[in-house]
């Protein structure tokens, strides 16, 4: 089990999940070290939730290592205005990066932005998308407004998430401006991370196909 600290180290990123009946909530922190008795982060951090959890409670950890995802089972110890202090897991998870594997699905998506108590709703289609996150072009850069809320549109099933801006680059295609622009789903429940998941698999498998038929083809 000791084996996820070979690749787990400082500086590493750490998400946190907590499960709620509404489904989870995703806060983001950074390893500061790991010794013989706890785990230490940075304060966890989201940009539309304070992160307060109980101490003594299970926690679910997730470490992105080049060894792959780790899934850490821990209790909180302490926290503070800088720091989180958690046990040494008593369970590890080795996921793979398949699971959150990204592929070039387009599909619409509305996005409602919220600013000083106003609500825009713009809609566009998504270059790609995985189970965590999706990006598109956007006419506009919308990183400044203060909460960003994610409807994935599908023939079988909507998905709605609180989101997170990851990017905003500006990019010139045919002498206009676009904004290559990056979310991260914050509030997705495991529902839609499935179903997500399932149709990049899907997608995959009928690309693998179309080639072998053009292959067979020639």
């Amino acid at each position: 089990m000791d084996k996820y600290k070979d690749y787990i180290v400082q500086g590493k990123k750490i998400e946190i999940i907590i499960r709620t009946p509404s489904g989870p909530l995703r806060f983001f922190s950074t390893l500061e070290e790991i010794n013989s008795e706890n785990i230490v982060t940075t304060r966890p951090q989201n940009k539309h939730i304070n992160f307060n959890y109980p101490l003594n409670q299970e926690i679910e950890l997730y470490a992105y290592t080049d060894g792959g995802i780790y899934k850490l089972k821990c209790k909180m110890l302490t926290l503070t205005q800088k720091e989180a202090r958690f046990t040494l897991p008593h369970s590890v998870e080795r996921i793979q990066r398949r699971e959150f594997i990204r592929v070039d699905i387009k599909t619409k998506i509305n996005l409602r932005l919220h600013q000083k108590g106003s609500v825009r709703i713009i809609q566009a289609t998504t270059r790609n998308i995985s189970a965590k996150g999706a990006n598109m072009l956007l006419d506009e850069d919308i990183s400044s407004y203060s909460q960003v809320e994610a409807s994935l549109i599908f023939a079988e099933e909507n998905i709605k998430t609180l989101a997170q801006v990851i990017k905003a680059i500006p990019v010139k295609i045919d002498n206009r401006i676009y904004y290559d622009t990056s979310l991260m789903f914050i509030t997705i429940n495991e529902k839609g991370m499935n179903f997500i998941v399932k149709k990049c698999f899907e997608f995959e498998t009928a690309q693998r196909r179309k080639k072998l038929e053009e292959q067979e083809e020639r």
